[in-house]
């Protein structure tokens, strides 16, 4: 059974989305003078209560507050930023990692890390916002996450490190061995290398087989 709140928005939602003929020539001057947010309005009042109330008051005042159209404009310019940053982000071939991953978990470990490079790749968790996402780090440093094959540095994330973090992403495999190799330490437990087969493998016997390697 709905409650009062979620009748209300439903009703607000059919009002904004009702067929666009017979809008007031006020309504239609608007559109015409303001199209980007016009078509942000049209976009969006089926699923987002903020744009089905704005909608509603433009239907029936002929425009929008200051504050309202600030307030979507505001909205479009954000999204823009978001688009352009998608559009730039550098492509990662993640699938490696993931598969090492999965095996990882489907071996019983539940948080797997790689340290691989400088860097340390560790899976979102499945109910987090950023599910499917992996997040890197150097050091205690976060430079970004890679979702849908794209990586999304933030600005402490330099051009280099992005550079590397897609390199090393390509190989993880290899990348663990020269990890290992490099720091004498294993890229999965980060326990330190002692026994001679796993300083020549450049990883922990276990710790390969449970990552699939």
């Amino acid at each position: 059974m709905q409650t009062k709140m979620q009748t209300q928005i439903a009703d607000r939602q059919a009002y904004a989305n009702a067929p666009v003929v017979g809008l007031s020539p006020k309504v239609l001057a608007w559109s015409t003078a303001n199209p980007a947010e016009w078509q942000w309005l049209v976009d969006n009042a089926d699923s987002f209560e903020f744009a089905a109330s704005l909608m509603q008051s433009l239907r029936k005042w002929g425009s929008l507050t200051i504050g309202q159209h600030a307030a979507v404009q505001r909205i479009i310019a954000k999204r823009k930023i978001q688009a352009d940053r998608h559009a730039a982000a550098p492509t990662v071939s993640l699938a490696p990692i993931e598969s090492a991953f999965d095996k990882a978990k489907a071996a019983g470990i539940k948080y797997p890390k790689l340290r691989l490079d400088v860097f340390t790749f560790s899976p979102a968790g499945a109910t987090s916002k950023n599910a499917g996402a992996v997040y890197v780090k150097e050091g205690d440093t976060y430079l970004g996450k890679v979702l849908n094959g794209k990586l999304f540095a933030v600005s402490a994330c330099t051009p280099q490190q992005e550079d590397a973090i897609v390199a090393v992403a390509a190989d993880p495999m290899n990348a663990a061995i020269a990890y290992g190799k490099r720091f004498g330490k294993c890229s999965i437990c980060a326990r330190t290398l002692t026994d001679a087969e796993s300083i020549a493998r450049g990883m922990g016997a276990v710790c390969a087989t449970r990552f699939g390697w």
